[in-house]
């Protein structure tokens, strides 16, 4: 004897504009909001609570058949190290792609980061099938795909990614291939509806390199005064 499967009514964790788009796309506008836009209050003024960011990158593809995209990679890695840099909890971050090559990617991206090991290796970095059930503060999410748009139409996994995030839904991927699929054009368009919800990375990318800038030059400052505090302690003994 079969039962049917029960729907949300009222979704409790994403910020009502990142809930707005699985409510139109999944539960044909019936899902409620038990939170409100104060309770999701975006970590940083800078940081959009939905964004599409689009990058000109080309998809590649391993011998397992898993798909990759290094520019992707490289700006994901670049605006991580930003959210790091203006004060964002690593383990507050999640990043989440439909390939594990992509995954494999970003990580060894990550190992190479000559900033704070602790905070980068609390990010979270996996596939969408590994992140349901998870949440965090901010999801970024690697499309990849810059042909065709694969299986990243799955209904079911596109929900599931978009839902992940409390606060920030950060969307990295090529706006030309994906526009054209239905799919995504839907969520495409509720990013540009949005004030900064579309972006070009290489418009934005100064911006980033400007805040890790500043979080080595306010590092070294910061070492320099406490070997300056250590000599004058150790002269004044």
């Amino acid at each position: 004897m079969g039962y049917a499967p029960i729907l949300l009514r009222t979704q409790y964790r994403c910020h009502p504009v990142i809930a707005a788009i699985t409510n139109e796309l999944f539960y044909e506008g019936i899902l409620l909001n038990g939170i409100s836009e104060i309770d999701r209050n975006p970590l940083l003024d800078w940081l959009p609570t939905l964004c599409f960011y689009n990058v000109n990158g080309s998809e590649q593809i391993e011998a397992d058949n898993s798909f990759y995209n290094m520019a992707e990679s490289f700006f994901i890695v670049k605006l991580i190290q930003s959210l790091v840099a203006s004060g964002v909890d690593g383990s507050m971050i999640g990043i989440i792609t439909l390939y594990k090559s992509q995954m494999s990617k970003i990580r060894n991206l990550f190992g190479a980061i000559h900033m704070d090991a602790a905070q980068i290796k609390t990010v979270q970095v996996s596939t969408v099938d590994a992140f349901q059930g998870a949440e965090k503060e901010i999801i970024v999410l690697s499309c990849v795909r810059t042909r065709q748009v694969g299986f990243i139409d799955s209904e079911k996994r596109v929900n599931v990614a978009l839902t992940r995030g409390k606060r920030h839904l950060l969307i990295v991927g090529n706006l030309n291939c994906l526009r054209k699929n239905k799919l995504w054009g839907s969520i495409i368009q509720h990013c540009t509806g949005r004030i900064n919800g579309l972006q070009h990375a290489n418009q934005c990318e100064q911006q980033l390199n400007d805040i890790v800038k500043s979080y080595f030059k306010r590092k070294m400052e910061e070492s320099h005064h406490e070997k300056e505090k250590s000599k004058n302690e150790l002269l004044s003994q």
